[in-house]
């Protein structure tokens, strides 16, 4: 395995132990929380799909520049199933929205999902690492 590759595992598993962390820790109510998880939600996310990105070209010799492209190849090689492709653009869709628009109607809403999207980064991280 490459160098580079296990460096970024090595960042992303950090990063997936911070959010886990944080997500053990849900509280709706409690702003304070919501606003660490989502902040860890959003660099996690970005490991997520880079580390995707080195692994497809170093092991896969599958070149790709976008995170949407990255998940969708991820299940062209049936290391996500259909539904965590489907699970993973929404999550595309849903961190570009944190970027963009710091609504609290939109937090409220992304908040309670990103349990799910962390058990989809898990399944990326241990895909990789088998």
């Amino acid at each position: 395995m490459d160098q580079t590759l296990n460096l970024k595992l090595e960042e992303f598993k950090k990063a997936l132990g911070t959010l886990k962390e944080a997500i053990d820790m849900f509280d709706s109510t409690n702003i304070l929380v919501r606003d660490a998880t989502i902040k860890r939600f959003e660099y996690c996310f970005e490991l997520s799909w880079k580390t995707s990105k080195v692994f497809l070209k170093e092991e896969k010799g599958n070149l790709v520049m976008a995170p949407k492209e990255c998940f969708k190849t991820l299940g062209k090689y049936e290391l996500l199933s259909p539904e965590e492709v489907e699970k993973s653009l929404n999550m595309v869709d849903d961190r570009n929205e944190t970027t963009h628009a710091y609504g609290e109607k939109f937090i409220q809403a992304l908040y309670p999902r990103i349990k799910e999207y962390f058990k989809v980064m898990e399944k990326i991280y241990y895909s990789i690492v088998r």
